[in-house]
């Protein structure tokens, strides 16, 4: 292959036999040549300037794209600073620069092809450059030998991770295809199988992949030393200053000798960082220097301010425009006690909460108290609260119980009747149940929650009575952009009669059937809509994912109240919505039909309520 420059050689020689002693024409002459110099460079800088550049690839799809992303030359081409000399490098590397891209893909033995051409169009140099690529058939996997080293080698049995299940999940299996990504990959999943149980400081001693390039096989060679078992000692705790220590050691779910595990190290970081006190929370075990017997569980937060107060205001398509103040003390008495006052102000509903949450316990209970203020006009029926109670929680998310005891005190005006008050000492019990792959934004799982709240005393209630409610919510990916979400939501109360319309079931809204009004499904009463005995709602949803965060929504909600299972007749709403995955949660908007009024309302949620 020749290289030709786009600009033309220039050779200038002179012969003079006598030394010019005239000093004015010496400095003609120096004159000259300047100038003739000076033109040679601004030629050859237009010339340099007008020159255009161009690179074509015919290789299989397979292998085009990577070329055309990775190949220096392609990347020089809109280079300012390409000129010819650059261009005849960058040519003459292409070949060898062609054979390692695609030796990362597997393919050992390519033909290139190089054809170079240079044209002149108009006052332009057009230098181009084609490049046929046939990859030839790519390398597979003939043998794969994966060995330990390490006390990984003398452990029990039944002992996790064992060498065969590592084995067995090695990713890169005979007669697969070869490319170093996967490879590279394979190791590292290998690695980390050991790191991230009982042996942190697990090493990759050697690792090759030896290419038979004529026969288009591959062996794999991989060592690994597991290095010595650990398990996790005491706490560590760095960054306290305002709340006492019992908080973080309360939470740790770890025990001491427990068997090192990263997942239970980022188990306890979640908790702590849910648990509302710190703005950052890293759990780490050091494990460097570290005792193998009892690494250490080092954790290093930074607290929040223990007092906040914040003024908000916002707008709900169920209760209307809304104005929030909060007040928040998380080190009440110094105890480390969370105090939260809240006063909410919507156009349909007024309220003033606060609630004291106790730090988790060394059981692992979480206790709290509580006293609501609760005021809520709707569909011709307002209803007035005072109410106090006590709750206790414990376990994971995963699997959540309460118990609780509240006393509930009721003054009910319902349009065109006279009002009422109603009382009633509670006790209750519910759990929750989280299956989802992502809390914020799940694409698979489902969650379920059951409440019984109960009235058993007649001296210490309008009468007694059982309210049953559940609730469970799925998720299911149809594909890879398309998501299922179904919903089912019932409820019955034993002795209606005597239970608070705190306690009955009405229907409709955001979180209920779109298409209606916020609790505008009941039980008729006059003008008004009151609660009923019997709740079923449901919801199917489909949606389609149009970016990694923008998506729209097809759905068909169902449901009523009632006070028998007779007058329990579902109405429908439907209709379409846009959702946005927000670091919050998912944000939707809906436009919902409702079959048995005909009417269009627009619904609004953040986030995964339930």
């Amino acid at each position: 292959m020749r290289n030709r420059s786009s600009l033309p050689t220039m050779m200038a020689h002179a012969v003079i036999p006598h030394p010019i002693k005239a000093p004015g024409l010496r400095r003609v002459l120096y004159c000259i040549q300047a100038w003739l110099l000076f033109s040679l460079l601004v030629w050859s800088s237009q010339a340099s300037a007008d020159t255009r550049y161009s690179v074509n690839i015919d290789a299989p799809s397979s292998v085009e794209d990577l070329l055309e992303k990775h190949m220096d030359i392609m990347r020089w081409l809109n280079n300012p600073r390409m000129n010819n000399a650059e261009w005849h490098r960058l040519l003459q590397a292409a070949p060898r620069n062609i054979e390692d891209l695609l030796a990362t893909e597997g393919y050992f033995s390519p033909s290139i092809e190089q054809n170079l051409e240079t044209s002149t169009e108009g006052d332009s140099i057009r230098n181009r450059a084609k490049f046929t690529v046939n990859p030839g058939d790519p390398v597979t996997i003939q043998e794969v030998d994966i060995r330990f080293t390490g006390e990984i080698t003398s452990q029990g049995s039944d002992e996790q991770p064992s060498t065969s299940e590592l084995i067995e999940s090695w990713a890169l299996k005979q007669d697969s295809r070869f490319s170093q990504d996967a490879w590279t990959s394979a190791k590292r999943k290998l690695l980390s199988g050991l790191m991230l149980r009982r042996y942190p400081n697990a090493k990759i001693t050697n690792s090759k992949a030896e290419i038979d390039a004529t026969n288009n096989k591959a062996k794999l060679v991989v060592e690994i030393d597991s290095g010595a078992p650990f398990r996790f000692g005491g706490l560590e705790v760095n960054g306290l200053q305002r709340y006492p220590r019992s908080l973080v050691e309360n939470i740790n779910p770890i025990k001491p000798g427990e068997p090192y595990s990263q997942a239970r190290l980022l188990f306890f970081q979640s908790e702590l960082q849910a648990s509302g006190y710190f703005s950052n929370v890293e759990v780490t075990s050091r494990t460097d220097d570290a005792d193998p017997a009892a690494a250490p569980i080092v954790v290093n937060v930074t607290e929040l301010q223990s007092v906040q107060i914040g003024i908000g205001v916002g707008a709900s398509t169920n209760t209307g425009a809304r104005t929030t103040l909060t007040y928040q003390d998380l080190n009440l008495f110094d105890r480390g006690w969370r105090f939260t006052n809240t006063l909410k102000i919507e156009q349909k509903a007024q309220s003033l909460n606060s609630l004291i949450r106790l730090p988790t316990d060394q059981n692992g209970y979480r206790d709290s108290f509580n006293a609501d203020l609760n005021r809520l006009d709707i569909e011709g029926q307002t209803t007035s609260t005072l109410g106090t109670g006590v709750k206790r929680s414990w376990g994971p998310r995963s699997f959540e119980q309460t118990v609780g005891a509240a006393y509930l005190l009721e003054h009910v005006a319902i349009d065109g009747s006279e009002s009422q008050n109603n009382y009633a000492a509670t006790i209750s019990y519910g759990i929750t149940l989280r299956r989802i792959d992502n809390e914020l934004n799940p694409t698979r799982g489902y969650l379920f929650n059951a409440l019984f709240t109960s009235a058993p005393l007649d001296v210490m209630a309008t009468g007694k009575f059982l309210q049953s409610y559940a609730k469970t919510q799925a998720y299911y990916p149809l594909t890879r952009s398309t998501q299922l979400i179904t919903r089912l939501e019932g409820g019955i109360v034993s002795g209606a009669d005597n239970a608070p319309a705190t306690y009955l079931f009405r229907a409709g809204g955001d979180q209920s059937v779109r298409g209606y009004a916020y609790q505008s499904l009941g039980v008729a009463d006059g003008d008004a809509v009151i609660g009923g005995r019997y709740l079923v709602t449901g919801s199917i949803e489909v949606i389609q994912w149009l970016t990694s965060s923008w998506g729209a929504a097809v759905f068909v909600d169902f449901g009523n109240a009632a006070n028998t299972t007779r007058d329990l007749k579902p109405v429908y709403g439907y209709g379409l919505g846009a959702r946005f995955k927000s670091p919050a949660g998912p944000i939707g908007v809906d436009i919902a039909r409702g079959q048995e009024t005909g009417e269009y309302r627009l619904h609004f949620n953040l986030g995964v309520v339930f």
